[in-house]
């Protein structure tokens, strides 16, 4: 997952263009990110999965994420990945090192956790799809595709709690990521200390600075 990059391929053309006048989707789209925005904060319990079948890859696993604005904390895969919207500590447990980056706004290898929610806000097309036991799904197609590792992110939506409940990213690699939220839970109190690394906590920890 690595700093929840989403790894995916591309797209179809004619879907795009159709996808650039999607009303519908806008609709629904501009509403749910109308609702995501009005919370201070958004903790979620989510199950992640990864499936490239030449490659023999099928995995899943669980992780939770705490957002608040730009800032957040994704835990998955043994590590606790931290921002206070400037800095990044990537704390891998078993080896007890936490890795120090600064964030980069050249940095385009993935999708950045605290965008989870509001990815479809800027860079993409988007297509309505269909409405399913009250699941919408729309298609969000890169504008710039070729400089992305994936060409489409498919976004299923609760239309009742205008919520996302799963997300797919399809990878030029033929990788299919998924990410399948089985809690949301808005507008809890967060401190803003839980997103900066706590060295007290973690006193044998071997740090590894790599910003310039």
């Amino acid at each position: 997952m690595k700093k929840l990059s989403i790894l995916l391929f591309a797209g179809i053309f004619a879907l795009n263009i159709h996808a650039q006048v999607d009303t519908k989707a806008k609709s629904i789209l501009d509403k749910l990110s109308a609702k995501t925005k009005s919370y201070s904060t958004i903790k979620a319990d989510f199950v992640y999965s990864m499936v490239n079948k030449s490659d023999g890859v099928n995995e899943s696993q669980n992780g939770k994420i705490e957002l608040k604005g730009n800032k957040y904390v994704l835990s998955i895969q043994g590590q606790d990945i931290i921002s206070d919207g400037k800095t990044i500590w990537t704390y891998i447990k078993e080896s007890e090192e936490v890795q120090i980056n600064s964030i980069s706004e050249d940095d385009d290898e993935g999708i950045s956790p605290n965008k989870i929610f509001t990815l479809y806000e800027e860079g993409f097309k988007y297509k309505f799809v269909e409405e399913k036991d009250n699941i919408q799904t729309i298609n969000l197609y890169p504008k710039d595709a070729n400089e992305k590792p994936y060409h489409r992110i498919s976004l299923f939506i609760n239309k009742t709690k205008g919520e996302i409940t799963k997300v797919k990213v399809f990878g030029k690699d033929g990788t299919l990521t998924t990410y399948k939220i089985k809690t949301f839970t808005p507008n809890t109190t967060i401190s803003d200390t839980r997103f900066t690394f706590n060295k007290s906590k973690h006193p044998n920890v071997e740090i590894i600075d790599l910003r310039d």
